[in-house]
């Protein structure tokens, strides 16, 4: 594996409100308007609060520099374009795909109020940070929920190595007596994002993860993350990896599967198509099933919360480690970072506060060094 021997970097601390009501502000000061904004940090500083640091404020150059020059819709609203009761389609109109998929959830969480279940997909959106704010939100509602997306290629399918869909990730979630069950994954083997932290930490990526332009797999964190942004021949591998033995075969199904609902049935680009013409034309999926349609809502969630029990109380390998469900771990990181404060590289801080001069604002304020 190879190593760029860069020095550790020490991470600050920066209190959740705080970092919030920053990235509120770079974003307002960068033309979205004030509610955009607030709910596009809001998903952005839920990442960074749950440990997914790969799709919080790391990104929010990106939102901030698309926002400045056009690449993002500052004045777009979403729009609803097909009503078909129990299924809707929204257009993004190329703005902040985080308000466009949350007022898909919200329609969708409307409808199957009404209709028992509903279907809501979104087109011409873009980047909308890590589904499981969005599917949570559904629960919360009292609905089991779904949310897919697409995105700009970078994983190969199984038998190619040429990138055909984006990490497209599956995430599900479901109320419980005690909260909500939520899953969020990508349908790729590991998503970009987690090399461009690999490579802010200086530590090494695993063989498997991803091959080169010459077919083998690739072992460079920060070789890989600049070719798949250049399309210079490099590839995400999907669950499973590259071969069938392995289970290849079905995580690229699963890539495919988000493809289809997210791209096509969308409405929306899909594959290699999603960002040509001068704008994004990302899609998302969200289904959302009323547990009240089901029978006594009450005991559904008891029942979702006594079964996470079990599995949790089951056997573990190592006696040491616990068993965990989906949200387990992002659970617990959420409760310390909430009372301790967020810890941020100290590379990524040096970015917040150029972003902050860029749209002319004050730096974000930290509060010490992590220990």
């Amino acid at each position: 594996m190879t190593h760029t021997g860069k020095q550790q970097e020490w991470r600050r601390l920066i209190d959740a409100t705080e970092l919030t009501r920053f990235t509120t502000e770079v974003l307002s000061a960068a033309g979205a308007r004030h509610t955009d904004a607030a709910v596009t940090a809001e998903v952005l500083v839920a990442a960074d609060l749950g440990g997914v640091e790969s799709h919080g404020v790391a990104r929010l150059r990106r939102y901030a520099e698309g926002l400045r020059n056009g690449d993002i819709n500052r004045f777009g609203v979403p729009e609803t374009v097909t009503d078909k009761g129990s299924v809707c389609v929204v257009d993004a109109h190329n703005a902040l795909g985080q308000p466009a998929l949350c007022t898909a959830v919200d329609l969708a969480i409307d409808r199957a109020g009404k209709f028992g279940t509903s279907v809501v997909t979104v087109r011409r959106s873009n980047h909308m940070g890590i589904a499981g704010w969005f599917a949570e939100r559904g629960a919360r509602a009292g609905m089991f929920t779904m949310v897919s997306t697409n995105a700009v290629p970078q994983v190969a399918p199984m038998g190619t190595n040429e990138p055909m869909f984006g990490t497209n990730p599956f995430c599900y979630a479901v109320p419980t007596s005690e909260g909500t069950l939520c899953f969020d994954g990508a349908s790729s083997t590991v998503s970009r994002g987690k090399l461009e932290q690999l490579d802010r930490l200086d530590k090494p990526m695993r063989p498997g993860w991803a091959l080169g332009p010459d077919g083998r797999t690739a072992l460079g964190a920060a070789e890989t993350v600049t070719g798949l942004i250049n399309r210079k021949g490099y590839a995400l591998l999907p669950l499973g990896g590259g071969d069938q033995d392995h289970g290849g075969h079905k995580g690229s199904a699963l890539g495919l599967f988000a493809e289809l609902l997210c791209g096509p049935l969308a409405g929306a680009r899909w594959s290699r198509h999603t960002y040509q013409g001068g704008e994004a034309g990302l899609g998302h999926f969200v289904f959302c099933l009323n547990l009240d349609a089901l029978g006594d809502q009450g005991v559904i969630r008891a029942s979702v919360e006594q079964l996470a029990r079990e599995v949790r109380d089951s056997t573990p390998v190592d006696p040491l480690t616990p068993v965990r469900i989906p949200g387990d771990r992002r659970r617990l990181v959420t409760e310390r970072r909430l009372a301790d404060g967020v810890p941020v590289l100290e590379s990524v801080v040096a970015d917040l506060d150029d972003i902050a001069r860029f749209v002319g604002i004050e730096p974000v304020s930290t509060l010490t060094y992590d220990t």
